[in-house]
C-alpha cells in the first residue's frame, strides 16, 4: 500500500495513462454552483473531489491523480490564474477550465497565457459548462487511450455512453460499481487489494473501511448474476490478496482517434455534447437547486443590510466588506446559472460597490440598500417549482444507502421521505408488493420497511418476506404494522425480520430503528480467530468460512496467542482444547480475565466429547461448543448465530445509539489497548479531539431534534472516513475523539483537514425550509512525543482543541505547536 501511494505522488502527470476511471478536481467556493455541477455530473461515472480554497486544491493536487481540474477564479485565499500558473510551473500538464466572471479579451488572454485550456464566463449555462467538460475530457484522453470499449464474453462496458450491457440489455450500475467493473476489464489478471481499489474509485473526502468495497463487490456481482451470468462470474476473490479479472475473457475494441488542436473548445465540439445531454434531468437538478439557493437568501440579504447599517456609521471594517464582496461574486455566478439573470446583474452592482479599489462613505449606504431591495423583491418572489416526475438526484460524493418503503400508508412515506436525507438515507417508495419487486429488481435497496397489510391486494408482506429469503444477498428488514399480537410478532421473527414495529409509530422511533438495522449490516463483515495446533484443519476452516464472506484469522502456535488477539481484534474465537504449551481452556481464562475481551463469543472445538472436559469448557468461559469432526451446516448455524447475537449485544453496550460510534466507556478501553499496543510493539499513535463548533446554538435554534440530526450524520461521517483498525468514539455531548493507530501528527491532520472539508459541505434542512451548515475544530497529540498516558494526552489535546476555538473556530491544532510556541 505504501509503495502505491508512494508511486502516485512522485508523478507530475496528474492523469493516469492507464486510463482508469476519469477524476476530476473542482475548486469552487460558490456551494450552490458546486453542488449543481457535482449532481449534473454524477451519471457520468467521474470519481470528483470538491474544495473551496487554493491552498486545499494544492493539496489535493500533490496527493491525488486528477484528469481535469475546474478552477474558479475567484477563491477566498487566492485566484485561479495564479494557481493555474504555479501548477504549469511545477510542471503538472492536467487540463484545467478556468471559471470568471470577466469576459474581456485581455481577461481571457491571461487565463490562456497561464496555461489554462478552456474557459467559462460567469453566470455560465450548465450545459454547455458539462458539455465543455465532457469534450476537454474526451480531446485530453481518447488521443491517448484508443479503447472504446471493453468485452467480456457477452458483458460489454461502452466508455462514449458510460454504460454496461449483458447481451444488449442495460445494467444499471452505482458510480462505484461502473468504477470498479471498469478497473477490472482494463487491467486483466492484475490483482487489486481493497486498499488499491479505494484509492482508484473512491473520491478524497470518502476514506471508506475495506468493507465497503466487499460489499460494492458484492453488489456488483449480485446485480450480474440477475443480468444472467449466473455461473460465470467475471470477478475473482484471490483470497488474502484482492480481486482480479478472469483470465484471458477481456476484449477492448480499439478505434483511431483523429488528432485535436489544443485551444479552446470549438463551439462545434461543444454543441455537439450539449445534444447528448438529458434537457428534463439539467431542468430538475437547476430546479432543486434555485430552491435551496432561495431558501439561503435571507440569511445572505441580513447580512448585507448589517453591512450597509455599518457603513451609514462609518464602522465599516475591511473584513466584513470583503466578505460582502465575496458573497456578492458568488452570487453573480450562482443566481445567473440558476436563471436568475437579473438577480445576477443586481448582485454584479453591489460587488463593484463594494470592490476594494473604491473608497466607501456612509452617503454609499443609501445605494446599498436600495440594491439590496432590489435583489430581495427580485430573487425572493420567483421560487420556481421542483418537478416532481423525475426522482431527486443523490450526489455522486455522498453515495447515500438506499431505504425502500413497501407501505400504502401516502402520509406515513411522505413524513420519512422529508426525514430521510437527515438521516443519511435516499428513499423509494412501493404502495404494493409488485412495485416493490420492480423497485428491487432495478436497484437492490439496502434495507427495507415493510407494512404486512394491504387491504387492496391479496398478497401480504409475508410472501415478499419469502421470496426475499431465496435471494443470496439478504436485505435486511424492518416489519411496521398494526397487527401486533404475539402470533403476528412469533411469524414474523420466523421470517428473520431484523426488527419490529407496531403502529402508529413516530418517524423518529421508525428512522432510529431502521438506522441501527442499517448500521448492523452494511460494511460489516465478521472477522473469526481460529486457534489450532492442525495446519489440515486451520486450511479447511477458512476456506469454508471465507466462501461465507467472514474474515479469517489462523493461529498454529498459541504462544503468539495474545498478540495476534489484539492486533485482529476478532468477532469470534475458536479454540481447540488440546494444544502445546497452552491450552484452549488456558486461553480461554485469559481472555475473560481482560475487560475489553470480557464478551468476546467463544467456541470450542475439539475431538475430547468427555462431560467432565466439557463441563470445565463451560466453567471457563466457553459459549459452544462442537466436536469433531464438525458437519459445516453445524458450524454455519452455530457461528452465525453467535455472532449475530453478540453484534446485538455490542451494539447496545459498546456503540452510542445516536452516532454509531462507540461510547464513551467502550472507546476508552479500546484506546487504553492500543496505547498498549503501541508501546509494545514501539509504534506512533495520534488521537484528536474534535468538538463541533457553536452546537449549542444549534439546538438553541432549530431545536433539539435538529441537533441530533447534526450528531448522527457527524457520527456516520466519521465511521465512512477512518480505517477499521481506527478507533472513533463519542467523549460526550458534542465532543468526539479519534485514535489513528500508526498514523503520525503530520498525516492525521492531512486526514483530518479532508474531515474539516468533507464536514463544512454538509447542508441540513429544517422542516421550516431553513438551511444551515456546521464546522468543528480539534487538537492533535502524538504518543508517545505528547504523553505516555491517555489522561496526559487527552490534558494535552484539549489544551489544543481550546486554542483552535480560540483562534476563530473551524481549524485544527496540534499540541507540539503550542509547546514550541510556549
Amino acid at each position: 500500500m505504501e509503495l502505491f501511494l508512494l508511486s502516485l505522488l512522485s508523478q507530475k502527470c496528474c492523469y493516469v495513462l492507464t486510463g482508469d476511471s476519469l477524476k476530476i478536481l473542482l475548486v469552487e467556493d460558490d456551494w450552490y454552483s458546486a453542488e449543481t455541477l457535482l449532481r449534473l455530473l454524477s451519471e457520468s461515472q467521474y470519481t470528483i473531489d470538491a474544495v473551496a480554497d487554493a491552498k486545499m486544491a494544492w493539496q489535493y493536487v500533490e496527493t491525488y491523480n486528477y484528469d481535469l481540474i475546474i478552477l474558479d477564479i475567484m477563491l477566498p485565499d487566492s485566484d485561479g490564474i495564479r494557481l493555474c500558473a504555479n501548477l504549469r510551473n511545477e510542471g503538472y500538464t492536467i487540463p484545467v477550465l478556468l471559471l470568471t466572471a470577466k469576459d474581456s479579451t485581455s481577461d481571457r488572454v491571461m487565463g490562456l497565457e497561464s496555461g489554462a485550456d478552456d474557459y467559462v464566463v460567469k453566470p455560465y449555462n450548465f450545459q454547455e459548462l458539462v458539455a465543455r467538460i465532457r469534450a476537454l475530457l474526451r480531446r485530453y484522453h481518447e488521443s491517448d487511450m484508443l479503447i472504446q470499449e471493453f468485452v467480456w464474453e457477452h458483458l460489454r462496458l461502452d466508455l462514449r455512453m458510460n454504460t454496461v450491457t449483458y447481451k444488449h440489455q442495460p445494467l444499471r450500475l452505482t458510480q462505484k460499481e461502473y468504477g470498479l467493473l471498469e478497473i477490472f476489464l482494463r487491467h486483466p489478471q492484475q490483482i487489486f487489494s481493497r486498499s488499491a481499489l479505494i484509492d482508484h474509485v473512491w473520491s478524497a473526502g470518502e476514506t471508506p473501511s475495506d468493507e465497503a468495497v466487499t460489499t460494492h463487490i458484492k453488489g456488483l456481482r449480485q446485480k450480474l448474476k440477475v443480468a444472467g451470468l449466473l455461473t460465470d462470474d467475471p470477478i475473482e476473490t484471490v483470497y488474502g490478496l484482492g480481486y482480479r479479472l478472469k483470465p484471458a475473457v477481456s476484449v477492448p475494441v480499439q478505434v483511431t482517434a483523429e488528432p485535436i488542436a489544443i485551444g479552446p473548445l470549438s463551439e462545434k465540439t461543444v454543441a455537439e455534447s450539449i445534444s447528448s445531454l438529458d434537457q428534463a434531468r439539467v431542468k430538475e437538478v437547476i430546479a432543486i437547486m434555485s430552491k435551496k439557493l432561495i431558501a439561503s437568501l435571507p440569511a445572505t440579504i441580513s447580512m448585507f443590510r448589517r453591512l450597509a447599517i455599518t457603513l451609514d456609521q462609518d464602522k465599516l471594517g475591511v473584513d466584513l466588506r470583503y466578505e460582502g464582496y465575496m458573497q456578492a461574486h458568488r452570487l453573480i455566478g450562482s443566481l445567473g446559472s440558476l436563471e436568475f439573470p437579473e438577480g445576477s446583474a443586481i448582485a454584479r452592482q453591489i460587488e463593484e460597490t463594494l470592490h476594494s479599489d473604491f473608497p466607501l462613505v456612509s452617503s454609499n449606504a443609501d445605494l446599498l440598500q436600495q440594491l439590496i431591495t432590489k435583489l430581495e423583491q427580485n430573487t425572493l418572489n420567483s421560487l420556481p417549482i421542483v418537478p416532481t416526475a423525475l426522482p431527486l438526484l443523490p450526489t455522486h460524493h455522498s453515495p447515500l444507502p438506499l431505504l425502500l418503503i413497501v407501505d400504502d400508508d401516502l402520509l406515513l412515506t411522505e413524513e420519512i421521505l422529508l426525514e430521510a436525507e437527515n438521516w443519511g438515507m435516499r428513499v423509494q417508495t412501493a404502495a404494493d408488493l409488485s412495485i416493490a419487486r420492480e423497485k428491487i429488481a432495478k436497484e437492490v435497496p439496502d434495507v427495507i420497511l415493510l407494512d404486512n397489510i394491504f387491504p387492496d391486494s391479496s398478497e401480504n408482506g409475508l410472501i415478499l418476506l419469502d421470496e426475499l429469503a431465496q435471494r443470496e444477498r439478504k436485505i435486511p428488514t424492518v416489519m411496521i404494522t398494526t397487527a401486533s399480537g404475539l402470533s403476528d410478532r412469533v411469524m414474523v421473527a420466523r421470517k428473520c425480520v431484523c426488527a419490529f414495529i407496531e403502529k402508529p409509530a413516530s418517524t423518529a422511533e421508525i428512522m432510529n430503528t431502521v438506522s441501527q438495522v442499517l448500521y448492523q449490516h452494511c460494511n460489516d463483515r465478521s472477522k473469526v480467530m481460529i486457534v489450532d495446533d492442525d495446519p489440515t484443519l486451520l486450511k479447511i476452516l477458512r476456506r469454508s468460512l471465507e466462501r461465507q464472506e467472514i474474515e479469517v484469522v489462523t493461529l498454529q502456535n498459541p504462544q503468539q496467542f495474545w498478540q495476534v488477539l489484539e492486533s485482529t481484534a476478532p468477532d469470534l474465537l475458536i479454540l481447540d482444547v488440546m494444544m502445546p504449551e497452552y491450552s484452549g481452556i488456558d486461553l480461554c481464562q485469559a481472555v475473560r480475565t481482560a475487560s475489553l475481551w470480557h464478551d468476546l463469543p467463544i467456541v470450542f472445538l475439539s475431538a475430547h466429547s468427555e462431560r467432565e472436559i466439557i463441563r470445565q469448557l463451560f466453567v471457563a468461559g466457553a459459549d459452544d461448543y462442537l466436536s469433531k469432526p464438525v458437519a459445516e451446516s453445524d458450524l454455519y448455524t452455530r457461528i452465525f448465530s453467535r455472532l449475530d447475537r453478540s453484534r446485538l449485544s455490542r451494539q447496545t453496550a459498546d456503540f452510542d445509539g445516536l452516532t454509531g460510534v462507540y461510547t464513551h466507556r467502550r472507546g476508552i478501553q479500546v484506546l487504553t489497548q492500543l496505547l498498549r499496543m503501541a508501546a509494545r510493539n514501539q509504534q506512533i499513535l495520534s488521537l484528536a479531539i474534535l468538538d463541533l463548533d457553536l452546537f449549542k446554538d444549534v439546538n438553541d435554534r432549530y431545536g433539539h431534534s435538529m441537533g441530533d440530526t447534526v450528531l448522527k450524520q457527524f457520527g456516520s461521517l466519521l465511521r465512512r472516513s477512518f480505517r477499521h483498525e481506527d478507533v472513533t468514539m463519542r467523549w460526550g455531548g458534542e465532543e468526539f475523539v479519534v485514535g489513528l493507530y500508526g498514523a503520525n501528527l503530520q498525516q492525521s491532520l492531512e486526514r483530518l483537514n479532508i474531515l474539516l472539508e468533507t464536514w463544512r459541505k454538509e447542508i441540513f434542512t429544517t422542516m421550516r425550509g431553513e438551511y444551515f451548515g456546521s464546522t468543528f475544530s480539534a487538537g492533535v497529540v502524538e504518543y508517545p512525543r505528547d504523553g505516555k498516558t491517555l489522561e496526559v494526552l487527552y490534558r494535552s489535546m484539549d489544551t489544543a482543541l481550546y486554542q483552535a476555538k480560540v483562534s476563530g473556530r473551524h481549524q485544527i491544532v496540534m499540541a507540539s505547536n503550542l509547546v514550541r510556541s510556549a
